[in-house]
Parts: structure tokens; C-alpha cells; sequence
């Protein structure tokens, strides 16, 4: 008789062929699969970018003693830790502000004026700069002094105003 195709409108008998199955290349090849995947990538790249600076806090605070900004908040109600701002002076005083009570000793001159931060050795002291890098290299001088309690702010002051706690912002005296 009469080929059966011949009476099927064009491309009907694809339909009714054997599927043929997608190798993984094949599915990546395919633009339905390869636009959600490239959105995809690039929300999980601007997630990484965006929480970079917490990840690095993170890591260098790893296996070391620091505070979190709320717990540094709750140590100020009672006997007021020593905080020691480790920002030049011009941050200190800047727009950005300080926490209340924090003495202004830049990195510089801390090896200076150690012997003028505390007393008492054994008194809390809280070393706080920017993002906390400053800090975890300063920590290891204190406690070669002699300073038994030494903790880094961590992540430093943005995790502080990031906690919406308070922040002094005043002139220079003198």
C-alpha cells in the first residue's frame, strides 16, 4: 500500500519517535535550563560579595576570644570593660562615631602607651577598630604585657552600628 507518512501532516511522526534520552551536556546545551542556572550562580556570587566581610570576620575570629557587639553591650552595665579604640583619630571623632567610654589609642602607638590603658592587669579589656582586623593583630601585644582578659570586638565597629547599638559622636577636646 501507500507509506502511512505520506498521508501525516509534516513533522507529525516525530511525535511518535522513540525519545531519545539527554546526556547531562546535552540538558546544560539546552537555553531553557542554562538562563536559570546562570541567575542562579550569579544570586549565590552577590550573596558571597555581600556577606564577604562577615565571612572573614568570622574566620579570623576562629579559636580566639572576642565579643559580640550585644554581648560587649551587656559587659558596659556593670564594672565598664576597658575599651580601647584602635582607629586613627580622625575615624574616632569622625561622622561614624565611637562606642561611649572607649579610649582613642591608635595602633601606632600602642606599644607606647600600653602601661596607661589599665591598672589593674586582670581588668576586661576590649580592643575595637573598623572590621576587627587591627584588633586580632593587636591582641597578641596586650597579652604579652601581661593583660590577662584581652577580647577583640568582632567584626569592630560596623557589626556595632550593624546592632543599631549607640554610638558617641563628638569633637575633639583641645
Amino acid at each position: 500500500m501507500s507509506d502511512v507518512s505520506a498521508l501525516l501532516p509534516l513533522g507529525t511522526l516525530a511525535l511518535y519517535a522513540e525519545p531519545v534520552p539527554l546526556t547531562f551536556r546535552d540538558w546544560l546545551a539546552r537555553p531553557e535550563f542554562q538562563y536559570p542556572l546562570a541567575f542562579g550562580a550569579f544570586l549565590l556570587l552577590a550573596l558571597l560579595i555581600y556577606r564577604l566581610p562577615d565571612i572573614l570576620a568570622w574566620r579570623r575570629a576562629r579559636h580566639k576570644e572576642v565579643l559580640l557587639p550585644i554581648e560587649l553591650e551587656s559587659c558596659m552595665v556593670g564594672s565598664a570593660p576597658v575599651i580601647i579604640d584602635l582607629r586613627p583619630e580622625m575615624e574616632f571623632y569622625g561622622a561614624k562615631g565611637h562606642i561611649r567610654g572607649a579610649y582613642n589609642v591608635p595602633i601606632e602607638l600602642l606599644s607606647r602607651r600600653i602601661e596607661e590603658l589599665a591598672k589593674d592587669k586582670r581588668h576586661l579589656v576590649v580592643l575595637v577598630d573598623e572590621s576587627d582586623r587591627v584588633s586580632h593583630r593587636a591582641a597578641p601585644i596586650l597579652q604579652a604585657s601581661g593583660y590577662l582578659w584581652v577580647r577583640v570586638l568582632r567584626g569592630g565597629m560596623r557589626s556595632w552600628r550593624n546592632g543599631n547599638l549607640p554610638v558617641n559622636v563628638s569633637v575633639r577636646k583641645g
